[in-house]
């Protein structure tokens, strides 16, 4: 059965920080912030950050239905989630006059949240391999799909209605948000024969962290810069990352502040904070993830900066696409996809 992972942490790395001290309550993917970012931000402000994890879309929609229940006060979401929840009145609108640093903003990703957020960090949908057993990288999505058989129980895949498609529609050359029924009935048909060989359908970091048989993942559906979490977890530098020659999908996540948190102006002053290029620099090369802060770029180190893997190449960018909303009838029929596909690991 899926385990999602769902906690509050405190990070208070600041002593002199009293315990009554305001705070902030930020719904976020784990490891997706950097420790020196938010003691900066701590000393600097007096204000405390406090996260609650999720480690899948799902769950982060399930907690965004009701924020006030868990008292959040700002989201990490995707381009896509920005746009349908600042629809339905739970993200606030950005207070632009607040938020003065949008202007390091790169043009290409200055309008990515629709108005209900700030760009936070992007990259792309691809391949985290063991490279101990992989000496070259996987070049194809072929090598998830239809594996070899020493890879029979070391596959790690997502449950996700988007993301779990993208490897057999690009596969077949199709597009990765087609609602078309024949082209979903054959990506089916692809993660159907695949499924034998999938240890777990949690995402990755999670995985490692928690489940059975950690040492057994060789191969994962990931988003780019889980790499550095997933080393970090093991201790070693066992783990890289690659994005197949058929091409993927390019996220942008955006930091948006809840309409009804009673602490928007220290929420805006955050965002703010993190659109420093200073701030935006040290997150970027803490969490290997690609920053959309054009000021920033110029203070990366060199590693990072000229790394492909982190900001890949035109070849990569133009055989990939930007998320974008679906209709509901396509969602509807990719729940039933990956549901199955779930069920049928389960079963096993």
């Amino acid at each position: 059965m899926l385990r999602y992972l769902f906690f509050i942490c405190c990070f208070v790395l600041t002593p002199s920080i009293s315990s009554g001290a305001e705070k902030l309550v930020l719904l976020n993917w784990e490891a997706y912030l950097s420790k020196e970012v938010i003691q900066q931000w701590q000393q600097e402000s007096g204000i405390v950050i406090e996260q609650i994890f999720f480690d899948s879309d799902e769950k982060r929609d399930s907690i965004l239905s009701a924020p006030q229940r868990y008292n959040i006060d700002l989201a990490v979401v995707d381009s896509v989630a920005a746009l349908a929840f600042g629809q339905k009145g739970i993200l606030s609108p950005l207070a632009k006059e607040q938020a003065t640093q949008l202007k390091n903003i790169k043009s290409q990703w200055s309008n990515g949240c629709n108005g209900y957020g700030s760009p936070y960090l992007w990259g792309t949908v691809g391949i985290a391999y063991r490279k101990d057993i992989f000496p070259s990288p996987p070049s194809s999505w072929r090598t998830l799909l239809e594996p070899e058989e020493m890879l029979r129980g070391h596959i790690g895949m997502l449950h996700d209605y988007v993301d779990t498609l993208i490897p057999p529609l690009k596969l077949m050359g199709k597009d990765p948000l087609s609602g078309n029924q024949t082209e979903l009935k054959q990506a089916f048909e692809l993660l159907r024969k695949q499924a034998p060989f999938v240890l777990t359908y949690d995402y990755a970091i999670t995985y490692l962290q928690t489940g059975q048989y950690p040492e057994a993942l060789y191969l994962a559906l990931v988003y780019s810069g889980d790499q550095s979490v997933m080393n970090e977890i093991t201790g070693s530098d066992v783990w890289a990352y690659t994005v197949p020659n058929e091409g993927s999908m390019i996220w942008l996540d955006c930091l948006s502040v809840i309409n009804k948190s009673s602490r928007k102006e220290a929420a805006q002053r955050f965002i703010d904070f993190l659109n420093r290029p200073d701030i935006a620099a040290i997150n970027s090369e803490s969490l290997y993830s690609a920053t959309p802060n054009k000021k920033a770029l110029s203070l990366l180190n060199t590693t990072i900066r000229n790394d492909s893997t982190v900001y890949p190449p035109n070849s990569v960018i133009e055989n990939s696409q930007l998320y974008q909303q679906i209709d509901s009838e396509n969602i509807m029929l990719r729940h039933r996809i990956t549901g199955a596909i779930l069920e049928s690991n389960e079963t096993r």
